[in-house]
């Protein structure tokens, strides 16, 4: 087990992986600026994301101050403050409004004929038109429902005006009486307009999304207006009505086409956009990619709006290159690392694969028959003394496990292993007095077998037998205190605790009859009667001081083997105490047997059985 040279683990270690490590370092130094990309990114994502957070607050600021116009109209109306029908303080109330810093193209009144009479506040100049029939809808519902807040109309491209608009209306009533809408055009072109200014020289294309898929703000969206929309105007009254948004699909934008197709970019989960509502996404679409930044408005006065901006593969171009050459190096790395870590764990993993075949022996409950597993030397000087160490452990745990089996053969298995763990080799235990439970077994007409059959015959009868019935007791957490010829006296809750020993010992007297009825023991057939009693005892060492025995003593014990005893006169196999019983958790599971006065008492004793179904009567 002696080596030439030894070696210290954490040298060893320290030279192999310092040297990697110091290989890899300068190697991703060298590859270092492969980061660019992710700072080139993360830079124009919080870029795009202020520009939208100032579109987001500029569209709130606005729609709040449409709002606020609107209510302020009709609580006037409802005061009886402004009334629409006094034309001339009507006008001057508008012309009123009109010298705020109003962002809409037109206000006024709808009257219940269609037509719209309003006034542009750039100028005051007066504005009439008749309404398409859909623009009606808000005005007659509300005549029929009543007073309600303002409501805005979904943005769309109208034709009147020339370019995408949405509306605010809101009903006016005085006193129950209907009396007009007040509506105003709020522009959204200039939200377009908004979008593109100062961008002109900086990458990336915004836009703004409303129903899902409807183009509200677009660099391109006026083109499509001065283009696609004006050829679907067809005569006057045509022209008048209000056509819908253009999709994605046709606002002649490919990205926005395929955004549908876009894969989500997971954000850190520490960084401050991600409660924000700020997505990141990506589309490969004609061996290009873009990067996507959107976030979604939840809060909007219409159906959640989408904001959102996309960046082109060129700009990261050169940092995608550098982040290229750095995989590849970083790659070569990593499969050197790992065939280095291969070459070297099978080294140094062979000791420790020895030490866990070594100690899977101590999950082996015949360690004390099995030979004794050694560990081989080590050139690594703390494998080889652990090695020194578990061979020696092994060998003194092989040899006291040997002791404890053989000296098990003789007493009690948890009574040997109390002895061992005393510290002690005077092998008494201080005695217990403990209330337990008896169960005495004795084979029926034992004598006359020994009469008529062979001894060996008997001999191995018996021990198949009294196997049997030991497993059952044990495994019941009982213990065998004296094997008495054919007799068998077990205990439960002495030393070993157990809560429910009355059931326990009832249960293993159960057991051992159906066992017993159901097999033969080295081709014989045996019937056995048991007793069982509760009451109070006292357990320890008897004998002499250089032999002992483990047993118990008192009246409890005695009163078990009567019990026994009486199953010739009522024709039973198992007979329980009245003191069992109180113990057992369902006393209904037995029955009465009798009232017995029993040997040594002077009054009889009430005594019960099993129903007749768990046993077999017994032979006298």
């Amino acid at each position: 087990m002696t080596s030439k040279r030894r070696y210290s683990v954490l040298s060893v270690l320290l030279a192999g992986f310092i040297g990697t490590s110091v290989f890899g370092v300068g190697l991703s130094l060298y590859v270092g600026l492969g980061t660019a990309y992710e700072n080139t990114r993360n830079l124009w994502v919080m870029l795009a994301d202020l520009d939208l957070t100032s579109v987001q607050r500029t569209m709130h600021e606005r729609l709040n101050e449409v709002d606020e116009r609107s209510d302020w109209v009709a609580e006037q109306v409802s005061n009886g403050t402004l009334d629409p029908s006094f034309q001339y303080g009507w006008t001057n109330a508008m012309r009123a409004l009109a010298a705020a810093d109003m962002d809409v193209m037109a206000y006024g009144l709808v009257t219940g004929e269609r037509q719209f009479i309003g006034f542009n506040p750039e100028d005051m100049s007066e504005i009439r038109r008749t309404l398409p029939a859909d623009d009606m809808l808000f005005s007659e519902l509300a005549q029929i429902r009543g007073p309600v807040t303002n409501r805005t109309g979904f943005p769309r491209w109208d034709p009147f005006f020339n370019r995408t608009v949405m509306t605010s209306w809101v009903p006016l009533f005085y006193d129950g009486h209907y009396l007009g809408t007040f509506i105003q055009y709020l522009s959204l072109s200039n939200l377009s307009e908004s979008l593109l200014r100062g961008r002109e020289d900086l990458p990336g294309t915004p836009f703004v999304l409303i129903g899902g898929n409807r183009v509200m703000a677009h660099p391109d969206l006026r083109d499509w207006g001065e283009n696609t929309a004006n050829k679907l105007i067809n005569g006057a009254d045509i022209a008048r009505s209000p056509i819908p948004l253009p999709t994605i699909h046709d606002i002649g934008d490919p990205v926005l086409a395929n955004l549908g197709k876009s894969e989500n970019i997971k954000l850190d989960p520490h960084d401050e956009r991600h409660n924000t509502g700020l997505k990141l996404s990506g589309l490969d679409h004609n061996d290009r990619y873009h990067l996507i930044v959107t976030r979604q408005v939840m809060n909007a006065p219409i159906s959640p709006v989408i904001i959102g901006m996309y960046f082109d593969e060129e700009l990261f171009d050169d940092e995608w290159d550098r982040l290229v050459l750095a995989s590849v190096l970083g790659g070569g790395v990593f499969i050197l690392a790992v065939i280095v870590a291969i070459v070297m764990s099978k080294q140094f993993t062979k000791p420790i694969r020895r030490f866990a075949a070594a100690a899977r022996a101590f999950e082996d409950d015949d360690i004390a028959s099995a030979d004794v597993p050694q560990l081989q030397g080590s050139s690594i000087r703390e494998y080889d003394d652990a090695a020194r160490s578990f061979n020696h452990m092994m060998t003194a745990v092989h040899d006291r496990e040997r002791i404890t089996s053989l000296f098990g053969k003789f007493v009690p298995q948890s009574i040997a292993k109390k002895l061992l763990a005393s510290g002690t080799d005077s092998g008494v235990l201080p005695p217990q007095q403990s209330e337990a439970t008896v169960l005495f077994i004795d084979i029926v007409g034992f004598t006359s077998m020994c009469e008529a059959l062979d001894p060996n015959q008997i001999i191995a009868m018996l021990n198949d037998y009294f196997d049997c019935a030991t497993q059952i007791i044990e495994s019941h957490g009982g213990i065998i205190t004296q094997f008495q010829g054919d007799a068998i006296l077990a205990v439960y809750n002495v030393f070993d605790d157990l809560s429910h020993h009355a059931d326990a010992a009832l249960d293993s007297a159960i057991a051992l009859q159906k066992e017993v009825a159901s097999r033969t023991f080295e081709g014989l057939e045996i019937k056995v009667r048991c007793g069982v009693n509760t009451g109070s005892m006292v357990a320890g060492n008897v004998g002499a001081k250089a032999r002992l025995s483990f047993t118990v003593h008192g009246d409890a014990v005695n009163t078990a083997s009567r019990l026994e005893q009486e199953n010739k006169v009522l024709g039973t196999h198992i007979l329980i105490s009245e003191s069992t019983r109180n113990l057992l958790e369902n006393p209904m599971r037995v029955s009465k047997a009798g009232d017995v006065l029993l040997r040594g008492r002077h009054s009889k004793t009430e005594l019960f059985t099993v129903p007749s179904e768990n046993q077999t009567k017994s032979d006298s």
